[in-house]
């Protein structure tokens, strides 16, 4: 009996393992496979019913992995390059002992948020109201040597090669940056950075482009050896403090002649722009008294016109600003009545230097202005082609030899474009 059951016992652990080698779709059987319709019999899913526990422990570990260079990465970024002023500071509350504080080690750190400094915020309204639109904060609440939010921030005394010693920084504009908010950064206003710069509101900044920085909002001026502390304080209306503290020094007498000094002002203004050289001079010589004439009302011409000189160079067209066209070559040459016609103005024209207005009738005058000579009077009648004057530069002209003839044809008063109507 015991050997029957034996014998059973075995047989069906035999058919069970020879069951799972042979059908279990668990179970890849090496030399199997090789003879299966695919290479490898299972499926999908049923991969990832075996190994599912392996492939979430290796997509946690592929998400660490992400996480933790996309931290490394941000982290790097946040890391100034900025090297420009160093910075102490104590962690505290305020109830330290200020005093005590100030004689302790300090830790330092390189920070690109150094430009803003409480100090710098104070002493520009223009970034003070960008900081309190911004955070709430009023003006009084920035106060430059107390604690703020449990850290005091002091420059290091040790850092004998901070630029902030040498009163000015250089900084490079980087892309999407504006005059706002650079001098928001620093602290200063738009203003100091524009004068200091030699730059104004309309000036484009390419990234690259150096700007130098001062350490307030103010002018920079250079010492002359008649300067003294009291003539430079009363001049600006400054106190000795902050003129010693914006140029970091203990005593005037530590500034030689010629040093390049900053003066701290509340508001800086813009230098007026100089007025640019007119492109026009005016020849008041040679003025030939004027007449005019009034028309017959009966008066009809021809309205058949023609060049009125010989030049044909037109070196100003018709255009809103000049309802004419300019003809010259630099030469007196001789001007011709467009069409025949009734002279009614004839002598100097403010402006316009001599000048002849020939009426031909049906509402159509001719004008020629700027001659040098006029060969008719009012109240002449003239023929077509006839020389009436000489091509001059009297009156308002654009540079001292504007030698031209100022053409012009008009309708009932309305100026008309003399091309429409002759050709060169």
């Amino acid at each position: 009996m015991a050997q029957n059951l034996d014998h059973l016992g075995g047989s069906l652990t035999q058919k069970i393992v020879q069951k799972l080698k042979t059908n279990s779709k668990f179970t890849i059987h090496p030399f199997k496979s090789l003879h299966a319709k695919t290479l490898l019999p299972l499926s999908i899913k049923d991969y990832a019913y075996r190994f599912g526990l392996e492939l979430v422990v290796l997509f946690i570990a592929t998400f660490g992995l992400i996480v933790n260079f996309t931290l490394s990465a941000h982290a790097n970024r946040l890391e100034s390059s900025d090297n420009s002023v160093i910075f102490s500071f104590l962690k505290s509350n305020p109830t330290l002992n200020s005093s005590l504080l100030a004689s302790s080690d300090t830790t330092t750190i390189l920070a690109r948020t150094d430009r803003l400094v409480n100090q710098a915020w104070a002493q520009s309204s223009f970034s003070s109201a960008l900081l309190a639109s911004q955070t709430g904060f009023k003006s009084e609440n920035l106060n430059p040597t107390t604690i703020q939010e449990n850290v005091i921030v002091k420059t290091n005394p040790a850092d004998s090669d901070s630029p902030l010693r040498e009163g000015r920084t250089v900084y490079k504009v980087e892309p999407g940056d504006n005059l706002v908010s650079i001098a928001s950064s620093f602290g200063i206003s738009p203003q100091t950075i524009m004068v200091e710069n030699k730059i104004d509101e309309t000036t484009i900044l390419k990234p690259g482009q150096e700007l130098t920085i001062l350490p307030t909002t103010g002018i920079t001026y250079t010492l002359k050896e008649s300067d003294t502390l009291e003539s430079i304080l009363a001049k600006y209306k400054i106190s000795e403090d902050d003129f010693l503290d914006a140029n970091n020094v203990e005593l005037f007498e530590d500034l030689e002649p010629g040093t390049s000094i900053v003066i701290p002002l509340e508001n800086v203004s813009m230098p007026a722009k100089p007025k640019p050289a007119s492109q026009f001079v005016k020849v008041d010589s040679g003025k030939i008294a004027l007449k005019q004439a009034t028309a017959p009302g009966n008066l009809v011409g021809g309205l058949n016109f023609i060049w009125p000189t010989s030049v044909r160079t037109i070196t100003q067209g018709f255009f809103k600003r000049h309802a004419g066209i300019d003809i010259s070559n630099s030469k007196k040459e001789p001007i011709f009545a467009s069409e025949a016609g009734f002279v009614e103005l004839s002598g100097w024209q403010s402006g316009w230097g001599n000048t002849i207005i020939i009426n031909h009738g049906n509402g159509y005058k001719t004008r020629y202005s700027h001659a040098s000579e006029l060969y008719v009077k009012a109240g002449d009648q003239v023929a077509k082609g006839q020389t009436i004057a000489k091509q001059g530069n009297t009156g308002r002209v654009r540079g001292v030899t504007g030698i031209h003839l100022d053409f012009r044809i008009m309708k009932n008063g309305v100026s008309l474009n003399p091309l429409g109507y002759v050709k060169p």
